[in-house]
């Protein structure tokens, strides 16, 4: 009797030895095939850490993620995420490594340097409701209208306001439903790329419109404060390598 408990044992300790394998095995094999992806907090919308915008060649790198609301009742309109070519963010914001992103998020010099526009960047967009089209191309207007025209009177860029035409009509759609990805691109030349679910625009020549854009998001006045913040929250880290 005791040999036979004693094997007993050891194929109980056998089996349990393999179940464990297995679950390691299982949980290893998940982890690896997890996209590399980040979820914005409050959507829960992911946004892939690296991503090819229209009209780019190298993949441009997540620095952070945040919500567009509306009106007193928070109403979630759609979740954005700043991309940049890291490269030449690394180059051009090379004096702002180091810093801490507690420090630069209340810095404006950083936010006008961003928006000198001397390296690539994109917008993400991923909408969390059904809107009408016409209401996104009002809001794109009304948001954009008045940046272009003083892009035009303070800063020396004209034609903004004709290239705000053209993009406003890249939304004549009944409904731009929930789930639909947006995304806008801008070089150094000042060439936008745009694309809606993965279809790609016309571009658009208009440093104008480009500055106008992330203006929206990272200027003096954006439509969301907290989202300002959030969205460079991945720049110090990228920065550090312009430091060494």
């Amino acid at each position: 009797m005791p040999h036979t408990d004693n094997l007993g044992l050891k194929m109980r300790r056998l089996i349990l030895y393999f179940t464990l394998l297995a679950s390691v095995t299982m949980t290893v094999a998940a982890q690896q095939t997890t996209p590399d992806t980040v979820k914005e907090p409050r959507s829960g919308t992911p946004f892939p850490i690296r991503l090819t915008p229209p009209g780019a060649t190298i993949p441009h790198q997540l620095m952070g993620t945040a919500i567009r609301e509306r009106t007193f009742l928070k109403v979630k309109v759609y979740a954005f995420g700043l991309y940049v070519d890291p490269e030449g963010a690394r180059s051009n914001l090379s004096a702002f490594a180091g810093v801490s992103a507690s420090t630069l998020e209340r810095d404006r010099s950083f936010y006008r340097r961003i928006l000198e526009m001397d390296f690539a960047m994109a917008l993400r967009l991923v909408m969390t409701r059904d809107v009408a089209g016409d209401d996104v191309a009002d809001a794109f207007d009304r948001a954009l209208r008045s940046r272009v025209e003083r892009a035009a009177t303070d800063m020396n860029m004209p034609g903004g306001a004709a290239a705000l035409d053209t993009f406003r009509g890249y939304f004549n759609l009944n409904e731009v439903t929930k789930g639909t990805e947006i995304v806008f691109s801008c070089n150094p030349a000042g060439r936008l790329e745009t694309s809606v679910s993965g279809e790609s625009r016309p571009g658009i020549q208009s440093q104008a419109l480009c500055w106008a854009l992330f203006d929206v998001y990272l200027g003096e006045k954006p439509i969301s404060a907290d989202g300002k913040k959030s969205v460079i929250t991945g720049l110090p880290d990228l920065l550090v390598g312009s430091a060494r």
